[in-house]
């Protein structure tokens, strides 16, 4: 038997990350997958507590001149999210199980975008104190 990898307690908010910006189209009810979304069946997400390592692992700047952050509501998306361990971890460390969307996610689920700055000084996407709360609609 199976256990569920799912937390305890369901976010607020999940997130999906793009690049480049343009690659959103707010227009666009269905959100197009990304080519990663597309091999692996499936949309990655993020919780805030991930964002910034994803961001700063699959998203170099060597490789992506900016980051559109968009912000979805849990709650919309939570029947088509199946918490899974990212590739080759082990399902025991919860900070590596990730919500996946399987279907459509719907534009309806964004409740805001945020653009982020990169920190040239870091070397790393600027994701200093109250990241979240730099939401653009």
């Amino acid at each position: 038997m199976s256990h569920s990898l799912a937390p305890t307690v369901n976010p607020e908010f999940v997130y999906k990350l793009i690049s480049p910006a343009s690659a959103f189209n707010p227009a666009d009810k269905v959100l197009p997958l990304s080519a990663l979304d597309k091999a692996d069946g499936f949309y990655h997400l993020s919780t805030s507590a991930q964002v910034p390592g994803t961001a700063n692992r699959f998203f170099p700047k060597s490789k992506f001149n900016d980051l559109l952050i968009l912000k979805l509501q849990f709650s919309g998306l939570a029947p088509q999210i199946k918490w899974e361990a990212a590739k080759g971890e082990h399902p025991t460390d919860v900070s590596r199980i990730f919500p996946h969307v399987y279907g459509d996610l719907l534009q309806e689920n964004i409740v805001g975008t945020i653009l982020l700055d990169y920190d040239e000084e870091k070397g790393q996407w600027d994701f200093s104190a109250g990241w979240e709360d730099r939401l653009q609609k």
